[in-house]
């Protein structure tokens, strides 16, 4: 026998899990109720007891119907599935004594199974949100939608009681200086993180001089506390290739350190190593087991003109800044002039010393008016970007 108390405290989960802060999702469950009420002999007094502020909608539906609230809700929490269902047969089973009836809706919501186009919805929603200001790079999101597509297909596998792929988790990144490689891994790690593939967002950026330590022996101690810090998120090594560019035995301890770990965590944690691109070819291919723990590398070309110059307009507008076209035009030409032949140049980087040189010799440009105005604040001009 289902209490009143229970059955409020049952439609009240539903509500809850279900609804969030979406008014189409409450008034799907509520025409859910009313088509219920138009097929079966329910207790009308104990159903307006459990929606006491809501108004029942009207529904032309015919037919008995599985709400998209509940698909999304297992599309998105899977493992409460029968959660679900035991608060919904304890609210059906309040308002409606008939067992077979109820029986026959349980039954049509135990057959339903996640919906892969509402996970990939919210997915998509978390990629574009991160990917938003990452100009270029067509080929990194490229690979970030591949990893989204493999986490999804392994959720629906997982649901049918299939094995599921591990995702190629530890990842090599090459290219020159300023190219987003840094900020690429911090992306990525919020990105699996909104995936549930590991258990923090947090990136742990470091260099050779975190992992190696001063005497023989120390530095399998300092790199196990590194690996430890970042187990459950992201390790992001930055020139990886130092640890192998020297005769000593330390970066080799290192290494070795790092690969008993990434084999010991291969799915609950995410190593990056980065560098430039003739550096990590030499560095990976001169480890057997670097080569076997690395299967997913991403190159980060050098920006182009036009992608150097978004990287600047951006800039110039997040800081309260404006430039006209044509001056714009200008700059455009000077950073055609510049060689980005140069394993050396630095991209992104070159832009932010670009601006905030501009900014200084605006200051300057400005310092002499004796009252310069909001206008003449925000304005900036081709002298402006003149060396």
């Amino acid at each position: 026998m289902i209490t009143p108390g229970e059955a409020k405290c049952s439609i009240q989960w539903i509500f809850q899990n279900t609804i969030k802060d979406s008014k189409e999702d409450l008034t799907e469950l509520l025409i859910f109720f009313r088509i219920f009420s138009n097929h079966f002999q329910i207790d009308f007094e104990k159903l307006d007891y459990l929606f006491e502020i809501y108004t029942l909608p009207k529904s032309n539906q015919e037919d008995l119907f599985v709400l998209e609230s509940y698909k999304k809700f297992i599309s998105k929490h899977p493992d409460e599935k029968q959660d679900y269902l035991s608060f919904l047969s304890k609210v059906l089973n309040y308002i409606n004594k008939s067992q077979e009836e109820n029986n026959i809706v349980l039954e049509m919501f135990q057959k339903e199974q996640p919906s892969i186009k509402y996970e990939q919805e919210q997915m998509n929603c978390v990629i574009e949100e991160k990917l938003a200001n990452l100009i270029g790079l067509e080929n990194i999101k490229l690979e970030i939608r591949n990893l989204q597509n493999l986490a999804l297909i392994n959720k629906k596998r997982a649901s049918n009681g299939l094995k599921s792929n591990t995702i190629a988790m530890h990842m090599v990144f090459s290219g020159s200086p300023g190219t987003g490689k840094t900020t690429v891994a911090r992306i990525i790690g919020e990105i699996y993180y909104s995936f549930g593939i590991i258990e923090k967002s947090e990136v742990l950026e470091v260099a050779r001089e975190d992992l190696v330590a001063e005497y023989l022996g120390q530095s399998e101690i300092k790199t196990k506390k590194v690996l430890e810090s970042a187990r459950g998120g992201v390790l992001f090594i930055d020139e990886a290739y130092a640890l192998s560019d020297t005769e000593d035995d330390y970066g080799k301890a290192v290494i070795n350190t790092l690969l008993k770990f990434m084999e010991d965590h291969r799915d609950d944690t995410l190593i990056i190593i980065a560098g430039y691109t003739d550096e990590m070819n030499h560095f990976i291919k001169s480890n057997p087991g670097l080569e076997s723990r690395f299967n997913t590398f991403l190159n980060f070309p050098n920006y182009t003109n036009e992608e150097l110059l978004e990287i600047l307009k951006i800039q110039i507008a997040t800081n309260d800044y404006q430039i006209s076209l044509e001056e714009l035009e200008k700059v455009k030409e000077k950073i055609a002039k510049v060689k980005k032949e140069d394993k050396t140049f630095a991209n992104g980087r070159f832009v932010r010393n670009l601006f905030e040189k501009a900014i200084k010799k605006q200051a300057t440009r400005l310092i002499n008016l004796s009252n310069p105005t909001k206008q003449d604040l925000m304005t900036l001009t081709y002298e402006d970007f003149i060396d």
